[in-house]
């Protein structure tokens, strides 16, 4: 497709969400060595002739040289459209969230070329409208404003009200990656997620989930069995909500722990144990970091709202939904084993099959070329 710079659209980037989910300033955390605003910043270079920011703390994106408008009406991703709809100074825009971590030109292109006669030209996808990775006119303005008023912040209820092309996924289909192309960030868990596909496991981990009582254990150490069987070293993480204690009063690595000692570490001719206290549990990238950079593989148990690649373990008996497939759709699945036939997006496995669960796991994670 062929590129020309806009000179009546605006590209217009929101930067104003305080990103409570997060627990960080999402526009600068850093992916592949920019932070996530710069992504959208050089996808909207070759675009645009002017680019706006729009959000409080216009400090934070000095280096970059570009105006930054506070919201005039705070609060809401519909004010910040509004704000700058009405800064831009040209007939459209092209809106996007901060936290988009792979914005594409190619797609952002195609929709700003069926702007003519609309108002709103916005992409469709399975999971709904993305209205803020959309195409907007000023025709919009009035529905905006009586909206803002009536304290109504839904972008896409106005829609009916103004000319809006509906971009289905078909016409997109040549451009758009799924799983990737419209994502954005809102939690540590889903930026794991888009850290590793970006950047890459550097220590190649999958964890095990289940409901209680489904017999994730049992498996897991049926496919620890078949991996060691095959000359995998293999790490185990299991997660424990709860208070543990692996040590034994009378032993005197008890006495030295109770004692104070914050790292205890027990050490023979074949085995170690380490026995450390922290203030704040530690992360699941550092704990692989940290004791895993000697294994193949780490296989998790629990770890349900990490990013890590998931194989979900499932019992009709238990119960006939699932964790990764019920009322969410995590995108971290990858597997499910289970003793029915169930239709999914994802493979399913005989539960009652770990050599084949392990072959899975062998060519997915440890094949020469595997991701």
């Amino acid at each position: 497709m062929d590129i020309r710079l806009l000179s009546d659209v605006a590209g217009v980037i929101l930067v104003g969400g305080r990103s409570r989910r997060m627990g960080r300033d999402k526009a600068l955390i850093p992916l592949g060595g920019k932070p996530l605003v710069e992504r959208v910043i050089d996808a909207f270079r070759p675009l645009f002739e002017r680019t706006l920011l729009v959000g409080d703390r216009g400090e934070r994106f000095a280096s970059y040289g570009l105006p930054v408008f506070p919201d005039i009406h705070p609060g809401s991703a519909l004010g910040g459209l509004y704000t700058g709809l009405v800064r831009a100074g040209t007939p459209h825009v092209f809106v996007s969230a901060c936290d988009v971590p792979w914005p594409d030109p190619r797609v952002i292109a195609r929709l700003c070329s069926l702007r003519e006669g609309f108002d709103v030209v916005v992409p469709r996808t399975v999971g709904g409208s993305e209205p803020l990775f959309a195409v907007y006119g000023t025709g919009c303005l009035p529905a905006m404003e009586r909206m803002l008023r009536e304290g109504n912040y839904r972008i896409y209820d106005f829609y009916p009200e103004v000319r809006t092309r509906y971009v289905e996924q078909a016409e997109l289909a040549d451009l758009v990656t799924p799983a990737r192309t419209f994502v954005n960030v809102n939690t540590p868990e889903e930026f794991e997620t888009i850290r590793n596909k970006e950047e890459g496991m550097a220590i190649k981990a999958v964890s095990f989930v289940a409901k209680s009582g489904t017999g994730k254990t049992t498996l897991l150490e049926k496919v620890i069995a078949e991996l060691k069987g095959r000359g995998y070293r293999i790490g185990v993480i299991k997660h424990d909500a709860h208070r543990f204690d692996i040590d034994h009063p009378g032993k005197d690595s008890h006495r030295l722990t109770a004692a104070g000692a914050d790292t205890m570490l027990i050490a023979s001719p074949e085995k170690l144990a380490l026995v450390k206290k922290y203030d704040e549990a530690p992360s699941l990238d550092d704990l692989l970091a940290t004791y895993f950079g000697d294994v193949d593989i780490v296989l998790t148990e629990g770890f349900k709202k990490s990013g890590l690649p998931k194989i979900e373990v499932h019992r009709m008996e238990r119960s006939a939904t699932l964790l990764c497939r019920g009322e969410e759709h995590d995108p971290t699945l990858v597997a499910v084993a289970s003793d029915a036939a169930l239709a999914l997006d994802v493979p399913v496995f005989d539960l009652n099959n770990p050599a084949q669960l392990a072959d899975f796991v062998e060519r997915t994670f440890l094949a020469a070329g595997a991701a």
